[in-house]
């Protein structure tokens, strides 16, 4: 009979090594440790490893909320939920990226798709920021939207484009996502940490009302849209966070674009200002612990002109470098920069 590796077993020892730290052992009479109180001490620390990193439910799908609902003024956001205890170190970063657009006018259909993103430490997220015995191990939301919808004109530079939006998401936590890991290589069955993860599925999704004004002296855009999904999680979800939330948003995003004067590959180089602003009325509200935010923020533009930088028929038209000053209710603020592109 061949001998089992001893590398699995290695790695899986340096994982619980790590996780639970230093065990004490007590000696009998003659010097033998006392196994029974090794096992149960290392239960307990495994069965506390478990209860630190677990999220609660609603907290995580409020999280993936806001991850599921396209931003027009995608951004990226490091948030400190812990100034209560006075710990410096950001325990909520969020992002998202994505794009959206129509095929054409003979052609009105709309398309969009955003993956966003979210990693946090659970307890002092869904304490807000009161608990600060933060877990050595944290949280990693990643989530992907699509949105199929149409353009019907209501009047010239006028548009009305109802969407049907449909978001897919995994949460995960850094010890699952390193048992997935060690299971992949080795073969090994972690089931303790691979088991802490969330799956979650959303079906939604929107009205916009679009008004968009391009004359050679300067381009208007406006967007209102009003964005709903349902969130439920299913299959092998870990089950203290099992649920539905619902993520509820409106938002006004607006751009303003004029000649500089100046020209870039052969074609104007233009000013940009832009500007949005979101109100929350979901799940996620409570879960970020802000009703509302806005951005304002401004760049340049310029077309690549002659440049066919694309495939399949798909090519790029127009760069946009913008930097953005993010703000909310209970003193949320912070900055981005961004790179925005036009096909």
């Amino acid at each position: 009979m061949r001998a089992a590796s001893p590398i699995p077993m290695l790695l899986w020892g340096m994982a619980a090594a790590a996780a639970i730290g230093p065990v004490p052992v007590q000696a009998q009479g003659n010097g033998a440790p006392a196994v029974g109180a090794i096992r149960d001490e290392v239960a307990e620390r495994l069965r506390a490893l478990r209860e630190s990193i677990r999220p609660r439910g609603s907290g995580v799908l409020g999280l993936m909320g806001y991850n599921v609902v396209p931003d027009g003024s995608t951004n990226a956001l490091q948030l400190d939920r812990t100034t209560l205890s006075g710990d410096s170190d950001p325990t909520l970063t969020l992002g998202q990226m994505g794009f959206g657009f129509t095929w054409g006018e003979s052609f009105p259909l709309f398309t969009e798709i955003y993956l966003g993103y979210a990693r946090y430490d659970p307890r002092a997220v869904f304490s807000g920021g009161v608990d600060d015995r933060k877990s050595p191990l944290r949280w990693n939301n990643v989530a992907s939207t699509i949105g199929i919808g149409y353009d019907i004109r209501l009047a010239e530079n006028l548009w009305l484009r109802p969407i049907l939006n449909a978001s897919l998401g995994y949460a995960a936590s850094d010890a699952s996502l390193f048992g997935e890991f060690v299971q992949f290589r080795t073969g090994v069955d972690i089931s303790p940490l691979t088991s802490l993860h969330v799956n979650v599925y959303g079906i939604g999704g929107a009205l916009t009302l679009a008004y968009y004004d391009y004359r050679p002296e300067r381009d208007i855009d406006v967007e209102l849209r009003y964005t709903q999904i349902q969130l439920r999680t299913f299959g092998d979800t870990l089950p203290a966070a099992r649920g539905q939330a619902t993520a509820e948003t409106i938002g006004l995003w607006t751009r303003y674009r004029w000649p500089t004067g100046r020209e870039v590959f052969g074609r104007p180089l233009r000013w940009v200002l832009d500007g949005s602003a979101s109100y929350y009325l979901g799940d996620q509200r409570e879960t970020l612990g802000f009703a509302w935010s806005a951005k304002v923020g401004g760049g340049i533009e310029f077309d690549t002109g002659r440049w066919e930088l694309g495939a399949m028929g798909i090519n790029l038209n127009r760069v946009r470098l913008i930097g953005r000053y993010f703000f909310g209710d209970k003193d949320v603020s912070g900055y981005s920069f961004g790179i925005g592109m036009s096909f």
